[in-house]
């Protein structure tokens, strides 16, 4: 019997009667140049429900298998005439931190779908904090800083775009324009830019944004609430004079929002967060005592 070639197999994935399975996608792993080219030219003749469908178990499987390599299929995908596609081929490239992903990602910012965008955005963001930590070298940082101020500052951008780059904004502590992006998305009238303002402040770690973290705090929304517990934790050790502030949070009937001051418990530590974790970490609450377990695991692991 004569074993079908790569390209036929392929073409099985689209042609099979039954839609393909997690077994039947790992045809599609750790593909060389030629490889893709021959999927490539496969794809292109697959229906949109069948490519929907592919794409959706690919993005799976690639965070639970890591050993299996599925970067070269999502590259070529970000040429989908979907926008879905493509969405969920920016998503499967998360541990993509080549500067090339990035310039691509860049390149998205202007994809005719808004959704594409503000996933574009997104995934910038990792690469705005590898330019914080240092690992970014001087020309990427400004192409990515550039790229990020005039998504921002684009007023004929969807909203979910802009705010997604004020997020990204919020690693450049240093630069002035950056921050003050940041400050004129708090003030803002959507309730979506503000909350994406103390996302940004939080990243940011600057002493400047704290009496407007604090504030937050207090909210009468729980998604400001839920980004300001968040936002203390950003700042380690330096947020402790927000404790009293933050304490209650573990409270909420907001399990989300319950976590989040958990997990910032756990950042900022100090005897007093440490005291109301192992409170928690005895809770009948399964979900918040398995939080303040994992945020003493964290205090501890920073002691060593």
């Amino acid at each position: 019997m004569i074993k079908p070639t790569f390209a036929e197999r392929v073409a099985q994935l689209e042609t099979s009667d039954k839609a393909p399975t997690r077994l039947d996608l790992k045809l599609l792993a750790n593909l060389g140049p030629e490889s893709v080219y021959i999927f490539w030219e496969q794809w292109r003749t697959f229906s949109l429900e069948r490519r929907r469908h592919i794409m959706r178990l690919l993005a799976e499987m690639a965070e639970e298998q890591i050993q299996l390599d599925y970067r070269p299929v999502f590259r070529a995908c970000l040429a989908d005439q979907d926008p879905e596609i493509r969405v969920l081929a920016i998503e499967g490239l998360w541990e993509d931190d080549h500067e090339q992903m990035m310039d691509r990602l860049i390149q998205m910012i202007h994809d005719p779908a808004g959704e594409v965008r503000a996933a574009a955005l997104l995934s910038l963001a990792r690469f705005a904090y590898r330019a914080e930590i240092g690992e970014l070298a001087a020309s990427a940082c400004e192409r990515l800083h550039a790229a990020l101020l005039a998504a921002a500052n684009d007023e004929t951008q969807p909203l979910e775009v802009r705010r997604r780059a004020i997020e990204a904004l919020g690693y450049f502590a240093t630069s002035h324009a950056a921050q003050d992006a940041i400050g004129r998305a708090y003030h803002a009238e959507d309730i979506l830019m503000r909350e994406s303002a103390v996302l940004a402040m939080g990243r940011s770690m600057l002493p400047t944004w704290m009496p407007y973290i604090k504030r937050e705090l207090q909210s009468p929304s729980p998604a400001l609430r839920y980004e300001a517990a968040r936002a203390v934790g950003e700042f380690g050790e330096d947020g402790r004079d927000l404790l009293p502030l933050l304490l209650p949070l573990v409270e909420e009937e907001d399990t989300e929002i319950a976590l989040a001051a958990i997990w910032a418990l756990g950042q900022v530590g100090g005897p007093d967060a440490r005291r109301i974790l192992q409170r928690l970490s005895r809770s009948r609450d399964e979900t918040r005592a398995q939080a303040a377990q994992d945020a003493l695991a964290e205090l501890d692991f920073d002691t060593l």
